[in-house]
């Protein structure tokens, strides 16, 4: 039995919670969020992670970027697997993660759902195939409440991208185009970015060459698939010595 701690109490995290039920190997021993929910939540909740003193597997975090440093840094003294899907993360908070794999399996995904797993696969190795000859545009559209653009999971295409092609994602990324693309140089990587109503998230990835196109889409269809998904890769998470994992490593997807 997986025993989970959730830190976040947003929509997310939510979803988690009611799903964790239909699963027989996770227990969920409590939330902890900064304010306490408004609603009845059947669940022990606790205003920080330092006031928590039982024993838990894995922490899942839903939360906001300062949020996952302190889990990190909590994971790390109290030997906790962590398991975050929260977007928005800078270079320095990714590095905190990166120091806590140190001592805990630690995995950051900003999407958690199998079909994003599989299509960032798909991409990595049409980029490998075409190379520098394609220009890459990333299109991508969320709910209109979503603050960071390009949104995470569009980042972690386009660094799929680039270890397809065996670059650093620095040297191609020419712009985070909010509303319509640009006109591409030859192998350029841009993006494009739409907040409207309620959509929970759509990514299509093109492959645009002289004399043909080639997309790659996905559309999640229900924010539930996110967090099965993370109950799913976390239950594995918590069994991995430490280290920095991805989904591709939880699907051994390559």
């Amino acid at each position: 039995m997986t025993r989970i701690f959730l830190h976040g109490a947003g929509r997310m995290a939510r979803r988690v919670l009611a799903l964790a039920p239909q699963s027989e190997n996770v227990e969920v021993l409590g939330l902890v969020s900064r304010s306490k929910p408004k609603d009845t939540i059947p669940m022990d909740w606790y205003a920080s992670l330092e006031e928590f003193t039982g024993e838990i597997d894995l922490l899942i975090d839903f939360t906001l970027p300062a949020g996952t440093t302190a889990a990190a840094d909590w994971c790390a003294r109290h030997g906790v697997a962590l398991l975050t899907g929260t977007t928005g993360l800078s270079v320095e908070e990714r590095r905190a993660l990166k120091t806590a794999a140190q001592k805990v399996p630690v995995l950051w995904a900003p999407n958690l759902s199998f079909g994003v797993a599989v299509a960032t696969s798909l991409v990595r190795r049409a980029a490998s195939a075409f190379g520098a000859s394609a220009n890459i545009h990333i299109a991508e559209t969320h709910h209109e409440h979503k603050l960071d653009a390009p949104s995470g999971t569009a980042l972690a295409l386009a660094e799929a991208v680039m270890e397809g092609r065996c670059e650093p994602l620095e040297d191609l990324l020419k712009s985070a185009q909010q509303e319509k693309p640009i006109e591409q140089g030859e192998g350029e990587l841009t993006f494009s970015s739409v907040r409207e109503g309620e959509v929970i998230g759509e990514h299509t990835v093109s492959f645009r060459l002289a004399d043909e196109e080639i997309e790659i889409t996905h559309k999640a269809l229900n924010r539930d698939v996110f967090a099965k998904g993370a109950l799913k890769a976390g239950e594995w998470l918590a069994g991995q010595p430490a280290g920095y994992y991805s989904t591709s490593d939880w699907l051994d997807l390559g």
